[in-house]
């Protein structure tokens, strides 16, 4: 289903370990390059300035043709929903052709043709369906599928973010229709799915069929976090509560969403620390801040510079009191940077650095001039305490 060449990509991730386990000592610089040179990788990825360039250039380059193409096209009776579709088909063809020919990955040019096609068929199905008394489900749903496919193909981090975006937004718009207790219960629907979602992902994060994913998954992880949040903020739920009725009144069940609004952050924060989960440590993190900002915003005991001001003391204070007594390891936890030993494929990178050196076939061009040896051990070329 992904575009891109499996194979590199593999290798990809294979090179990323190696380069993480060369920063910590654990292989040598020429294992690393032996590595790099038994599992090659073809893609054109630019650094992230060169990166943003070709984004910039690339997105002038089709917004003028494009403009221009509308000109000459705009005196021929054409409607524009089908010709902004036409145009988002043209981006997706170049799309294809520039992965599958150049092997672009991650280039800056593959990442504004993806965007700018995205942007097509959504505006032109927004024109499409703008009488519709069903806008927001059928274009809410209508964006959901057309991320999910995005994200398939080209496992592209925004593209998930708008897909999951588009999810709880199709789901909330469906549910606020089905009368009368659509409104007044839409909160705990979100939360109940966005809880679901979570727990799916969760759960099969580590299958090999998502190896390609790994960075969507973390995005997918993110937002339901974050949606699961949202739905049950006291603030939050108030603004919803007041445009969906028409009026402004007290909600129901305050004391509960208080709660949520107050409790949840040092949930997860517990929960990121009891399942050593950086991605719910950090959400929890962000989320009391949060939580902060909402108490200040119906309770004036502080100026909201001192309400941040005496919350991020507090979790500065708590992050130095962790620091310090994590400098020497305990049950589990350490200030030192997690190091991952086995790959995707469960294959260490110390054992592909030996069957390399140990290979009696040829790993890499004769020019290369790459020689072994050197070490004390074995390893060619590591030393002792590898």
């Amino acid at each position: 289903m992904i575009s891109y060449n499996k194979t590199w990509l593999s290798n990809l991730r294979i090179q990323a370990e190696a380069r993480k386990d060369l920063r910590q000592g654990l292989i040598t610089n020429t294992e690393f390059i032996t590595i790099t040179e038994k599992y090659p990788v073809g893609f054109y990825s630019p650094n992230i300035l060169v990166r943003v360039g070709l984004f910039m250039l690339t997105f002038i380059i089709i917004a003028f043709t494009f403009g221009l193409l509308s000109l000459i096209a705009s005196s021929a009776i054409i409607e524009t929903g089908g010709w902004l579709f036409f145009l988002g088909l043209v981006v997706y063809a170049l799309l294809e052709i520039l992965i599958t020919s150049n092997y672009h990955y991650r280039s800056g040019v593959d990442d504004a043709l993806l965007f700018l096609s995205g942007w097509f068929f959504v505006i032109a199905f927004s024109i499409w369906l703008h009488n519709d008394s069903s806008f927001y489900i059928m274009l809410s749903g209508i964006v959901f599928v057309l991320c999910l496919y995005f994200t398939l193909r080209f496992a592209d981090m925004l593209a998930t973010a708008i897909c999951c975006a588009a999810f709880f937004s199709l789901v909330f718009y469906s549910w606020i229709r089905i009368e009368p207790i659509g409104l007044s219960t839409v909160q705990f629907v979100i939360m109940l799915v966005s809880a679901a979602i979570y727990w799916l992902i969760y759960v099969n994060r580590n299958e090999k069929a998502f190896a390609d994913y790994k960075n969507c998954i973390v995005v997918a992880q993110v937002i339901c976090l974050l949606t699961l949040y949202a739905a049950g903020n006291y603030y939050i739920v108030q603004t919803l509560s007041d445009e969906l009725h028409g009026q402004t009144k007290a909600i129901s069940l305050g004391a509960f969403f208080w709660m949520w609004t107050i409790v949840l952050p040092f949930v997860y924060i517990c929960f990121g620390i009891k399942k050593k989960n950086v991605i719910l440590l950090r959400i929890g993190l962000l989320l009391v801040a949060a939580a902060a900002v909402t108490f200040r915003t119906y309770y004036h005991i502080f100026p909201l510079d001192v309400t941040l001001t005496v919350v991020a003391a507090i979790i500065l204070g708590v992050v130095y009191l962790v620091t310090k007594y994590l400098k020497t390891p305990k049950n589990g936890f350490t200030l030192a940077e997690p190091t991952e030993a086995h790959l995707m494929d469960n294959l260490r990178i110390e054992s592909l650095a030996v069957a390399q050196t140990f290979s009696h076939a040829p790993s890499a061009p004769a020019d290369k001039g790459t020689k072994f040896g050197g070490g004390d051990f074995g390893g060619g070329g590591s030393s002792d305490s590898f």
